[in-house]
């Protein structure tokens, strides 16, 4: 088995402003396109794009199909990566017509990836409980699934087409994940499954199995950050501070989950205990020891 049969290298970006920073929000999306195109040139297979609300500087993109569209019209080979909507606040109709709108624009380069949402600002800006987001996903995931596969839905008695019509080279989705539950429930949908270093690695590695086992035709990704230089201790001097930051920026998010009992989100108070951890000694070793 080659190298390409085995994995595919792509780009995650989340647009952040970090204080002091030279370059700021409306800078970032535009260094967006040009990271972009640097990435097809350098090979990598595809850019996903997070969504975001209301985060202050740790994410400047709330509306990535805009950026994604751009980004289609400075590339040909790339392909583009909604990383993700998160449904409980999107009406699924809409989010069939962006998805089917920027494959055409883009030449069939789009892929999709879906959600529950996992910071209580968010869910809260939007008018969503998060209590509630657990069975509104299923919800308007089954609605996005028919509207992908049919073109049509049915409201008020009344007949409804998209235009322009969901083309099937969409293909198969992605769920974000970080329960153990919510690896089970990608597999359920038949969803390839996404994952990042919001826990420790034993964890997520124990919940890739469990979800191998039960889709073995469902493909699985992780999210690394990396920095790149010749000699190893510079690389790890100058990519320290931009790495602690974006992981006080996580935890940050998702404070009220990890500290408090949510319902729905029962998991991240289960993962808590790394608060009082990464709050007194956040270091990159101590990032390492614990796998993330």
């Amino acid at each position: 088995m080659t190298w390409d049969a085995m994995m595919k290298v792509d780009l995650f970006m989340e647009f952040p402003s970090p204080p002091g920073h030279d370059r700021g929000p409306e800078d970032a999306l535009h260094d967006g396109i040009a990271i972009a195109r640097a990435a097809e040139s350098a090979g990598v297979d595809a850019v996903w794009l997070a969504e975001h609300h209301f985060l202050g500087d740790y994410c400047n993109l709330a509306a990535p199909d805009m950026l994604l569209a751009a980004i289609a019209r400075e590339t040909s080979r790339l392909q583009l990566g909604f990383g993700i909507v998160p449904l409980p606040i999107h009406d699924p109709v809409r989010v069939a017509e962006r998805l089917a709108t920027l494959d055409i624009l883009s030449a069939g380069r789009v892929l999709w990836g879906v959600g529950r949402g996992v910071t209580v600002t968010e869910l809260k800006a939007f008018g969503v409980e998060p209590a509630a987001t657990r069975d509104l996903f299923r919800e308007r995931y089954g609605q996005l699934a028919d509207l992908l596969r049919t073109g049509a839905f049915m409201r008020d008695g009344a007949h409804y087409e998209l235009r322009p019509r969901p083309s099937p080279t969409l293909g198969r989705g992605w769920m974000a994940c970080v329960s153990p539950e919510s690896f089970s429930l990608a597999a359920e949908l038949e969803l390839n499954a996404m994952t990042g270093p919001f826990k420790p690695w034993p964890m997520i590695r124990a919940d890739l199995a469990r979800y191998r086992k039960a889709a073995p035709d469902g493909e699985t990704s992780y999210t690394l950050a990396v920095y790149c230089e010749a000699d190893h201790k510079a690389a790890r001097r100058r990519a320290r501070d931009g790495l602690l930051w974006v992981f006080r920026k996580i935890f940050e998010v998702s404070r009220p989950l990890l500290a408090t009992q949510v319902e729905g989100y029962e998991h991240y108070r289960r993962l808590g205990w790394l608060l009082p951890i990464l709050d007194k000694t956040l270091s990159v070793p101590v990032l390492e020891r614990l796998g993330l």
